[in-house]
């Protein structure tokens, strides 16, 4: 039985580290292109030399950046030896200009939502990162028990330390899961983003200026919760069942560290 459970974390856990992979590309594309367009629409940019600001308004910018790009272009090209340097170059900050004039112009409102998108996943990421950590043994800890029992109580009371941890977990899933479907039948009901969402015909219950219902965000909460109480119940059990040594929920190690401070 724990072999199955073992294997279902592993699965989990490989699964985990794809979509935080995800989650930070996606993150640092969106605020990267946010940032680009900010930059790009303005027309005071300090970079831009104002008689062209003055001339071509809001078209200086992707205009400058082709020039500037191109200049670059022409000194890696050349830095790399290659053949044809001032054609690649002027191919090269020809294309950036005229991606960056086409971005502002296709998208007038820029990516607002953006923000609110990273901040999303930022949350999911926080606990995809607490669930991560809890698999990996890293995750902060007061091993006090160790030095405290006998050693041939220390184990068991550090099974059951972990159980408490996935009691508590499973607290703070039931109550994220509660604050996404409400609480209570009939007119007794307490609402949730949930029902807000659904009972508006997706019109409220969204993330601010974005489709993204809250729902889906808080969503995060059970269920990273309910990831680490079945990590934590794990781990309690290898424990138990002597399959892990004490050592390993030692915090120093835990942490990356020797006993003497050192990184091991």
């Amino acid at each position: 039985m724990i072999e199955q459970l073992e294997r279902i974390d592993a699965l989990v856990y490989a699964v985990e580290k794809r979509v935080v992979a995800t989650m930070l590309a996606v993150m640092g594309a969106v605020v990267f292109l946010d940032v680009v367009y900010r930059v790009t629409a303005t027309t005071e940019s300090p970079i831009v030399p104002d008689a062209l600001e003055a001339a071509l308004g809001p078209a200086s910018v992707p205009l400058w950046a082709g020039i500037v790009n191109a200049a670059i272009g022409v000194l890696a090209f050349r830095t790399r030896a290659e053949g044809g340097a001032l054609w690649k170059g002027a191919v090269w900050g020809l294309l950036s200009g005229v991606g960056l004039y086409a971005y502002v112009t296709l998208m007038p409102n820029g990516m607002v939502w953006s923000q609110t998108l990273a901040l999303s996943l930022t949350l999911w990421m926080g606990m995809a990162g607490a669930s991560l950590a809890a698999y990996q043994r890293r995750h902060l800890a007061l091993d006090v028990g160790s030095k405290v029992w006998p050693a041939a109580l220390a184990p068991k009371v550090a099974a059951l330390g972990h159980g408490v941890t996935a009691a508590f977990c499973v607290l703070i899933a039931v109550l994220g899961w509660r604050s996404i479907f409400g609480v209570g039948e009939g007119e007794a009901h307490i609402p949730g983003h949930w029902d807000t969402w659904a009972g508006s015909e997706h019109a409220a219950g969204t993330m601010t200026g974005t489709v993204i219902p809250k729902w889906m965000v808080m969503f995060s909460i059970p269920f990273g919760a309910a990831v680490l109480a079945f990590r934590f119940g794990l781990e309690g059990a290898r424990v138990w069942l002597g399959r892990e040594a004490l050592g390993g929920d030692d915090t120093l190690h835990q942490l990356g560290l020797d006993a003497d401070g050192s990184p091991s």
